[in-house]
């Protein structure tokens, strides 16, 4: 109950809040061993998930010796610097970021350091824990960040799938979908163009029963027409939320089709899109089956007979919260639903600028994305405006040497992820590192199994270098340490005997 709501206004006495976080303290070897913070992100982390990564908590920890620690990302979750009240647009940009969200880790885990755990914050100490970030995804920008920005608290991060080109504004904006496209393919040949042509057939069939006629065509499709959004009073609406659904889907098991296989969700969406004795609103109230999860559908109805009555498939399910909430939402892989969506919509519509749009080379209908769409949709959801390079031009991690000046971050991207496109995949210096998998998807070096007897051998290779890598960085920091207090000896006067 001691995080600080706002750490940029410098008051005496600031209003505070109380921060979830989590700990995992089995195999911490006491002062002068390391601290793992993984990263909270776009998402509450309830109890029953605790600690994400087994990897980082059962293997890297057991190895170093290092307490764990997770912090929940502000205003997600239980996390609520404002409690119940609903920020201002004044507060939504200057309290619903990224850089507020970094110095709540960094209060925290000084708190820890420190009270909690008896570590010393010299780093000449023998008692000093180095502190390593970890976090895959958003989270993995944020380690990187933290890497970056906190140099002074933080000696490594460990980035897994980080979006840094989506960030710095240097993706290109057809990029994911296309990437996603030819993933799909890979996976199940046939399938970019099967889900082309069945979805090219659904709009079609859109547009011809126009503004009065679409509920019916959602019913055919599985869609309780009742649970249609009142914004979508036009087929045309209709027709671009729908086939975001469909595309932030493929997006989801996109990112989980690891390990690559048919017994992936994609390759199994591919399936359904394949299947040539089914007509394209059969195919698409199956695939919505699948997404809701039920195992129930209206395909072998007639499509004279379906209707609300057998109906599965609820649209505004897929409805972030908040006022004027729109499922094509600031980015366009999908911003989620709940409190997770709205926050994520809002976050999409400040700092972290999200440039993703559909290509006619794309399986999915063309419809580009442009900054004046997101200006209008961030003004009408949250009276924000975007600012795209913001974070760049102070962090300046466009270029992570000669901008940032940084060191020890390791990227790792899983190159069937669609956010691949916007990872370092490349070594930047002989301390920023990149190690890609060809068999990987998002962050499949971080999941919440591995590793497991499932990883690819690959994947099970990087974890070992992985290891090596971070105990690398270990060594380094304790040499630099010693380097430090010899110095220091010196400076006073004293003989240092090597």
């Amino acid at each position: 109950d001691d995080q600080i709501v706002d750490h940029l206004a410098n008051e005496e006495d600031p209003d505070k809040w109380t921060h979830r976080y989590y700990t995992y303290p089995k195999h911490f070897g006491g002062p002068g061993h390391p601290i793992f913070v993984i990263m909270g992100g776009e998402g509450a982390i309830e109890p029953e998930f605790g600690i994400y990564y087994p990897f980082i908590a059962d293997h890297l920890a057991k190895q170093f010796g290092a307490y764990v620690l997770q912090p929940e990302h502000r205003f997600y979750g239980s996390s609520q610097p404002l409690g119940d009240a609903t920020p201002t647009s004044e507060q939504r940009v200057r309290l619903v970021n990224t850089e507020q969200a970094m110095m709540d880790y960094v209060r925290l885990l000084r708190h820890i350091q420190v009270d909690e755990l008896g570590c010393s914050t010299d780093r000449t100490s023998p008692q000093y824990c180095s502190v390593i970030t970890v976090g895959g995804s958003y989270p993995g920008y944020l380690s990187a960040m933290m890497r970056v920005v906190h140099a002074d608290i933080v000696d490594m991060a460990y980035a897994a799938s980080a979006p840094m080109k989506f960030y710095d504004q240097t993706v290109g904006v057809d990029d994911y979908y296309d990437h996603i496209t030819d993933v799909a393919e890979k996976s199940s040949p046939g399938c970019a163009d099967k889900v082309r042509t069945t979805l090219s057939a659904v709009a079609v069939e859109i547009q011809k029963a126009g503004d009065d006629g679409f509920p019916s065509v959602a019913t055919k499709m599985g869609i309780c027409k009742h649970t249609i959004p009142s914004y979508m009073n036009a087929c045309r609406t209709f027709r671009d939320e729908l086939m975001m659904i469909v595309g932030y889907t493929f997006a989801n098991y996109n990112m989980g089709a690891y390990p690559p296989g048919p017994q992936t969700a994609l390759s199994k969406a591919c399936q359904i899109f394949k299947d040539d004795d089914a007509m394209p609103l059969d195919k698409m109230d199956s695939f919505l089956a699948m997404l809701a999860g039920t195992g129930k559908t209206s395909f072998g109805l007639s499509l004279a007979a379906r209707g609300d009555s057998h109906c599965f498939f609820n649209m505004s399910s897929q409805l972030p919260s908040g006022e004027n909430a729109t499922i094509t939402g600031g980015d366009w892989s999908g911003v989620g639903t709940g409190n997770n969506g709205e926050i994520w919509d809002l976050q999409t519509c400040t700092f972290l600028v999200e440039r993703i749009g559909f290509s006619p080379r794309s399986m999915f209908p063309n419809r580009p994305w442009t900054m004046d769409w997101l200006r209008s949709h961030c003004a009408a959801r949250f009276g924000v405006e975007p600012k795209p390079f913001e974070y760049r031009k102070r962090w300046r991690f466009d270029d992570l040497v000669k901008g940032a000046n940084a060191t020890r971050i390791l990227f790792t991207n899983g190159l069937n992820d669609g956010w691949s496109v916007g990872g370092i995949k490349e070594d930047l210096s002989d301390s920023i590192l990149a190690l890609n998998l060809e068999t990987g998807a998002h962050h499949s070096d971080l999941s919440h199994q591995g590793p497991t007897e499932a990883d690819t051998k690959e994947v099970k290779k990087a974890f070992r270098k992985i290891s090596k890598i971070l105990d690398n960085w270990l060594d380094e920091v304790k040499r630099e340490s010693r380097a430090s207090e010899a110095k220091l000896l010196r400076l006073s006067g004293y003989k240092v005997v090597d």
